[in-house]
């Protein structure tokens, strides 16, 4: 089995072999210099709520309530300077990984909300010099309450696009006091994913898989104009909701009825995590609480078996830096015959020590 360094310099002379090929200095190489440089300036953010603020730069003392910018900020070199982090989702994918790029990840206080309310107490005793979380609107009451009672400025995090994911990891490494390192890691990203595109391209359209993306309420899926369809075109598909006739595919989370799934009739049915649900259950028509998986049993993804999860909520999570290996997994299930040669976990260990500084799976930190 070849690596993607391996397979891309067979087939192109740029892309993912040329991404990868970047190397592990990206791990902190200059991070620390740069940071010592930047230490006691600020700088002019606009985050997504569209919200003007200085914000300290080589600061030593940011708490994170949003999962996607704290792995950002951990990417661009600033794990040490994380001094509080919101309660963790489906912490037991996680904890290894954080524990490995931050050695004192286990003492760091974690913030808990009460009734949805940020614990202000808590939060203030971590004595932050910026908050990120996550909100769209700047009368957000957690932004509001940070902000008026412990005058701590807030950057709002709402990401919609791959793009918002382009300018979360900039702003995150001025923050860092390092902007060239963002640029890097934008460009890490941008690049893996070319050389994967570079591969799937090459798929003739009728050879093309439609996708059925199912989000965990099981008849929600991926509308024409989400960062999940980016994923299923990417890695050689189509979803099947953009062959029905509703202005709704065009939603980012549409919901169907299932007599619309069953005469859209996938090829393949592509699962988001789901701790309750498994590929088999549906294969197996289970009944999984008050979905009868035995209706979908006509279905052409179904009598293939062709159903398939990403099943680590941590690593296949495509808004964060990891959006190429969500995508690969993806090519890899649904185009088996074009990725054949790649090994997955080559590829994934090739990219966490480009990206983090540390190895997969055993997220050993490398010289």
């Amino acid at each position: 089995m070849s690596s993607i360094r391996e397979l891309v310099m067979d087939r192109s002379r740029s892309g993912l072999a040329s991404a990868l090929a970047f190397g592990l200095a990206l791990g902190g190489t200059g991070i620390a210099a740069a940071q010592d440089d930047a230490a006691g300036e600020t700088a002019t953010l606009t985050d997504f709520r569209g919200q003007t603020m200085e914000v300290p730069v080589g600061t030593e003392s940011v708490v994170f309530l949003v999962e996607n910018a704290m792995n950002t900020f951990y990417a661009v070199g600033g794990a040490a300077d994380v001094s509080g982090i919101g309660t963790l989702w489906q912490p037991d994918y996680k904890v290894d990984f954080f524990s490995a790029v931050d050695p004192d990840f286990a003492d760091v206080p974690v913030i808990s909300t009460t009734n949805g309310a940020v614990d202000l107490e808590a939060l203030a005793a971590t004595d932050p010099e910026l908050v990120v979380l996550w909100s769209a609107d700047i009368d957000d009451k957690d932004t509001t309450a940070i902000e008026s009672s412990l005058g701590i400025p807030v950057y709002g995090v709402f990401l919609t696009s791959f793009d918002d994911l382009d300018k979360l990891t900039e702003d995150m490494a001025t923050i860092v006091g390092d902007p060239a390192r963002g640029e890097e890691v934008v460009t890490q990203i941008a690049s893996t994913m070319a050389g994967i595109t570079d591969i799937s391209s090459a798929i003739p359209g009728e050879d093309r898989p439609t996708v059925y993306w199912m989000w965990g309420d099981v008849f929600g899926t991926a509308g024409t104009e989400s960062t999940a369809d980016d994923l299923i075109t990417a890695a050689g598909g189509i979803n099947v909701v953009s062959t029905w006739d509703d202005p709704a595919r065009s939603d980012e989370h549409p919901v169907l009825p299932m007599e619309t799934i069953a005469a859209l009739d996938p090829d393949v049915i592509y699962m988001w995590f789901n701790p309750d649900i498994d590929p088999e259950d549906i294969i197996d028509g289970a009944q999984v609480g008050d979905v009868d998986f035995s209706t979908w049993a006509g279905l052409s993804a179904v009598q293939d078996g062709r159903v398939y999860e990403l099943d680590d909520p941590f690593l296949y999570d495509f808004m964060t830096g990891r959006q190429p290996i969500a995508t690969l997994k993806i090519a890899k299930d649904i185009n088996p015959e074009a990725f054949a040669d790649v090994d997955l976990t080559t590829a994934y260990d090739e990219f966490f020590q480009a990206m983090y500084g540390v190895s997969y799976p055993d997220y050993q930190p490398v010289d």
